[in-house]
């Protein structure tokens, strides 16, 4: 009997290309007008942040690029009439084009109706899936999250920004557990701390996922069962071709699901998140 679903968050409980191009193109366009530099200039070097932490998800990344180099001597000037403008263009895409797939929330609440535990696990740094995590209001419908390391405040920063990350004001009101980096999937130890931490054996708990060699890979490792999320594979190749444009190719596969290994075919393909809610309930 299941009693534990342990979902991904990226494009499995909403679509995370589509809403990350717009917001990424919406950032450059800002940093174009403020700095007066061209486009291709500013992609590059914010690329080459991304390369080197590894994920688009970093909030940091202007101030870390060389387009804050010639500026240093100055950062409140910089944040001010930069940085600023460029996090609220980002954050207005956001706000338009971040969203829960049609009958995510309502899966999600029906989960929860049927007593089961719902538990967010991301490959995404603590930081950033916790925003996504409460811009979506998922709080409300995950009983924990378990993500990467976040990732820490850079040497420039706004002193407002340290001392609330420093009280916790970012933090959401479930528990959010970080784990070891050698836990990214398809390692199955994120997914097996989850099994621990829930005092539940692998034949209890359910994992849901896009990708078939992450997600796939990681319910096997732990001996879980597993419902690829076929729906979150269906990407725009405009959107792909969009995204490498203005992220590494490195970065960008980590975020889009490969075919997988035949041997990790799943238990159950969905159309639709709501689906998991038949596959757990139990049979009459």
């Amino acid at each position: 009997m299941i009693r534990a679903v342990v979902t991904d968050l990226d494009n499995t409980l909403y679509s995370w290309v589509n809403y990350i191009v717009p917001a990424l193109e919406a950032m450059v366009t800002s940093l174009c007008e403020t700095t007066g530099y061209p486009r291709i200039r500013v992609v590059q070097s914010l690329k080459e942040v991304y390369e080197r932490v590894g994920t688009n998800d970093y909030a940091f990344a202007i101030q870390e690029s060389s387009i804050f180099r010639e500026f240093h001597s100055d950062f409140d000037s910089f944040n001010a009439l930069v940085i600023g403008p460029a996090k609220e263009a980002f954050a207005r895409a956001r706000r338009k084009y971040l969203e829960l797939y049609p009958g995510a929330r309502e899966g999600l609440d029906s989960l929860r109706a049927q007593g089961l535990k719902v538990i967010g696990l991301t490959d995404s740094p603590r930081n950033s899936a916790e925003a996504r995590v409460r811009a979506l209001q998922l709080d409300q419908k995950l009983d924990a999250l378990y993500t990467l390391p976040a990732y820490p405040l850079p040497q420039w920063v706004e002193e407002r920004i340290r001392r609330l990350e420093e009280e916790g004001h970012y933090r959401l009101g479930i528990p959010v557990i970080e784990l070891a980096p050698d836990c990214e999937k398809p390692s199955g130890m994120g997914l097996s701390r989850v099994l621990q931490d829930l005092g539940l054996q692998p034949a209890e708990v359910l994992m849901v996922g896009d990708n078939r060699a992450k997600d796939g890979g990681t319910a096997r490792a732990a001996g879980c069962l597993w419902a690829w999320a076929e729906y979150g594979t269906y990407l725009s190749l405009e959107y792909r071709e969009r995204l490498d444009v203005i992220s590494p190719r490195s970065v960008t596969r980590r975020h889009f699901a490969e075919p997988g290994d035949p041997a990790l075919d799943p238990d159950w393909a969905l159309s639709n998140f709501m689906q998991v809610s038949g596959i757990v309930a139990p049979s009459t």
